[in-house]
């Protein structure tokens, strides 16, 4: 998979956003239930309430958007068609969509986590899970954000 990022640029972007190495997704089942995407500050960088969808999708969704809007806008640019003038999605990255008026990208993560990876990977990164605690309704999931292995490179 060709990615929008070099491995030098990967590298140089998590040199200078070091707060976003380490990303915590807390969720929790209570009420309608929500989940968060905090940085290693704890700042939350996306999150997403409800239930009937991919919730956790929907956070990775939002905090991709918020660390990449310029290379989500780019690979949106190039990979979402349709009939419509303006608002068009992708075939390829489902969950990606294109504003031609504002040329801005939009992320849809309800449609699941694996739809966000997959536009994560193509930027150049991936999720590695590091590890997880849980009670009965919340816990937290820890993963490193890593530039794309070269195995990921070549199989995906």
């Amino acid at each position: 998979m060709k990615t929008l990022l070099t491995i030098k640029e990967q590298n140089d972007f998590l040199n200078t956003h070091g707060r976003l190495k380490t990303l915590t997704h807390k969720w929790s089942s209570r009420g309608y239930g929500n989940s968060k995407i905090l940085d290693s500050r704890g700042d939350v960088i996306g999150k997403a309430g409800g239930c009937g969808y991919d919730r956790y999708g929907a956070a990775i969704g939002n905090a991709i958007s918020n660390m990449f809007p310029e290379l989500l806008a780019k690979l949106a640019k190039r990979v979402c068609k349709g009939k419509r003038r303006n608002y068009k999605g992708s075939e390829q990255y489902y969950g990606l969509f294109y504003d031609a008026n504002t040329e801005t990208a939009s992320l849809d993560g309800g449609c699941g986590h694996t739809c966000m990876t997959k536009i994560l990977n193509k930027i150049g990164f991936s999720l590695e899970y590091v590890g997880e605690s849980s009670k009965s309704d919340n816990g937290e999931v820890f993963y490193t954000l890593a530039p794309l292995s070269k195995h990921e490179r070549q199989y995906h």
